[in-house]
């Protein structure tokens, strides 16, 4: 399944709380409430999962 407009897409450079930062590398839908949850490769070297409405686009270049 494919995020609609606006959300996030793999390799999308983001920004997570607390100022973290790095690429998003899956994505999955929730069906019971129509949000995405992302798994996020850190820069620091570490991953981690967030909601959609947790993260914010940065300039860059997207992914498909």
């Amino acid at each position: 399944m494919h995020p609609p407009a606006g959300r996030f897409v793999i390799g999308e450079r983001v920004e997570a709380p607390g100022g973290r930062r790095g690429r998003v590398v899956a994505g999955q839908l929730i069906a019971t409430n129509g949000a995405w949850r992302y798994t996020v490769a850190l820069d620091d070297g570490s991953s981690a999962g967030y909601l959609d409405f947790e993260l914010r686009h940065l300039p860059g270049v997207r992914g498909d």
